[in-house]
């Protein structure tokens, strides 16, 4: 396990991405009946559902000479079978050309995000909203919970997500995971959520997010913060995240800075 990493060591940079690898595999590596393929230069994981929140490429470190026959295969393991998945490429992909080839093999990208530190001794105090009550989940039902607010991200509410942590919760809840997982409770109805992977030296924040109606109201910033104070008293010093283009703004008044841009195709 790596010590974790001051905010201005050069070594987050290169943390960042590695977090995120290690969130999009930890619960897959833990399900029966997915497919984690870690490869020398790429990172394949079939997570056995339709659902491209977990059916991901990630991690290119691709030869020029051997990327076109790799983005082929990896794109036909999922075409085959009629599985939607996100290929995620990080700051340090390679080849350079990686983003002109993926669209040379029909992938389309979807979304950038931006790659974003921040120290977290410069974490405000957390202000609950009234009605509102943050729990960590150590149980099934509240873990439930938390994937129910996340599907609902999508319209109509991805069932495959319910699903997903449906099957992980063993691994999910298990006292050594790196993963917590939070839910916030207006009035005791699950409204909003976010998780915090501990791992690669930083904090990473992940699936921070809202229910329509009880949106700004200040739910969703004490949600993001929660998980963060959570990893500060567990001793780390830096979170990371990637950020949508409509989230950028809420991180930055909150103290994040911008890293690097992280791309996804599909």
């Amino acid at each position: 396990m790596r010590m974790p990493l001051d905010p201005d060591s050069p070594l987050v940079r290169s943390a960042m991405e590695a977090n995120q690898v290690e969130h999009m595999t930890y619960l897959a590596r833990r399900l029966p009946g997915a497919i984690v393929q870690d490869t020398p230069g790429l990172l394949l994981v079939d997570s056995g559902l339709p659902c491209n929140t977990f059916n991901v490429v990630c991690r290119a470190r691709l030869a020029r000479e051997e990327a076109d026959a790799r983005i082929a295969a990896a794109v036909s393991h999922f075409r085959d079978k009629s599985f939607p998945f996100a290929w995620w490429a990080g700051p340090d992909a390679l080849p350079e050309d990686l983003d002109a080839r993926l669209s040379a093999h029909g992938l389309v990208n979807a979304e950038q995000e931006l790659g974003m530190s921040m120290d977290l001794s410069r974490l405000p105090a957390l202000t609950l909203p009234p009605g509102l009550s943050i729990r960590r989940a150590e149980d099934e039902r509240t873990l439930a919970d938390f994937a129910h607010v996340v599907a609902a991200n999508w319209e109509p509410s991805d069932a495959d997500v319910v699903e997903f942590y449906a099957r992980t919760a063993h691994a999910a809840l298990a006292p050594d995971s790196p993963i917590r997982f939070f839910v916030g409770y207006l009035d005791g109805e699950p409204v909003s959520a976010s998780e915090c992977h501990m791992a690669q030296g930083v904090a990473g924040l992940y699936s921070v997010a809202t229910l329509r109606h009880a949106r700004r109201r200040g739910i969703g910033s004490a949600l993001t913060l929660a998980p963060l104070l959570d990893a500060r008293e567990a001793g780390y010093r830096t979170a990371t995240l990637q950020a949508s283009a409509q989230g950028q703004g809420v991180y930055s008044r909150l103290g994040f800075v911008p890293r690097d841009t992280f791309r996804e195709y599909q």
